[in-house]
């Protein structure tokens, strides 16, 4: 099977790509590294530039350089696509339909129409039960968000954007608390203030989505970071937040600390992995706190290392194992 794997650079690999990479490698398959933001296309066939892999060499490590031969690699010679990277919001779009196109005849571990339709906070209502998830309500006009936290005086909550990630401007919110309408304007786009230094709007529309979420207590006990590929669990550690934050993510000084998974989290986690496979998603990061589920990572979750790390067991061969399975079940079939 030859592997490529889409990054958003070949300079610096994040942990997905170099932990599967040689994981892939192990299992025998060829793996090509591309440029997620070089997709080209050749009379509308498309190749993108990348490395391919030696098959006897040095194994990547959490910010290696792809080394090895470069060139171009059309991605209807590949028979297996994953994309571990974001492209550049200039190219977005562009990019995210020529892979669409490309998936039409070529498989991808993520679906394109998954990545970009269900990598989304707002995809936590379609997917979760709802006993497993916060009550949430979803505006971009901030006098719907500020009326609706003003009704709940006694309530916390969280403020967040939609589409953000690694704990990017994602606020808690006491009850009654001094910021919280100046948090609320700031991530619905600072409309009314915009108007104004605009001149009564000339420079268009400024409204922002925001989210705000019912504080779920269960986190102040600490968050599980589980790896799910083909509906299964396969890794998992904990995560703390600093007593200075209220975040647990790792890029936000979060710690990561060795947890056991109890029967009910498997369940519930496995559950969650095989509707996202009915989209095309066979690889996710789920964030939960039981009963609750915070997050679901779809694009290029880490937690494989943190697990290594944490439990001394890497568990990157099972991955590539379960994909490997499941897509030659799927293209012999």
């Amino acid at each position: 099977m030859r592997l490529l794997i889409l990054v958003n650079t070949l300079d610096c690999l994040e942990e997905n790509a170099a932990l599967l990479s040689n994981a892939f490698r192990r299992c025998g398959c060829e793996v090509i590294l591309g440029d997620i933001n070089a997709i080209a296309a050749d009379d509308y066939r498309y190749f993108t530039r990348g490395v391919l892999v030696p098959e006897k060499g040095e194994p990547y490590d959490l910010g290696s350089a792809a080394v090895g031969n470069r060139g171009t690699y059309f991605l209807d010679e590949c028979q297996l696509i994953w994309v571990m990277g974001s492209p550049h919001h200039r190219v977005a779009r562009d990019v995210w339909q020529m892979l669409w196109l490309a998936s039409r005849h070529t498989a991808f571990v993520n679906s394109i129409e998954g990545l970009v339709f269900l990598n989304t906070k707002h995809a936590l209502g379609y997917i979760l039960p709802k006993e497993n998830r916060a009550f949430s309500y979803i505006s971009n006009d901030v006098s719907l968000l500020w009326e609706y936290y003003r009704q709940t005086s006694d309530q916390w909550w969280v403020a967040k954007p939609p589409n953000a990630s690694c704990g990017q401007n994602v606020f808690l919110l006491s009850p009654n608390g001094p910021n919280v309408r100046t948090i609320l304007q700031c991530l619905t786009g600072n409309t009314v203030a915009q108007k104004e230094v605009d001149y009564g709007g000339v420079g268009g529309f400024k409204a922002e989505y925001a989210i705000l979420q019912k504080f779920i207590p269960e986190v102040a006990q600490g968050e599980k970071r589980v790896i799910v590929a083909c509906g299964k669990a396969v890794a998992w550690h904990g995560r703390q937040a600093q007593p200075y934050d209220h975040r647990s993510n790792l890029t936000q000084g979060g710690t990561s600390n060795s947890v056991d998974l109890h029967s009910d989290e498997i369940g519930l986690v496995e559950l969650i992995g095989q509707k996202l496979m009915a989209h095309g998603i066979n690889f996710i990061g789920i964030d939960m706190a039981y009963p609750y589920i915070l997050e679901l990572n779809l694009a290029y979750p880490g937690g494989l290392y943190r697990a290594k790390l944490v439990s001394g067991v890497d568990r990157s061969d099972q991955v590539a194992e379960l994909i490997i399975a499941h897509f030659e079940k799927h293209c012999s079939s």
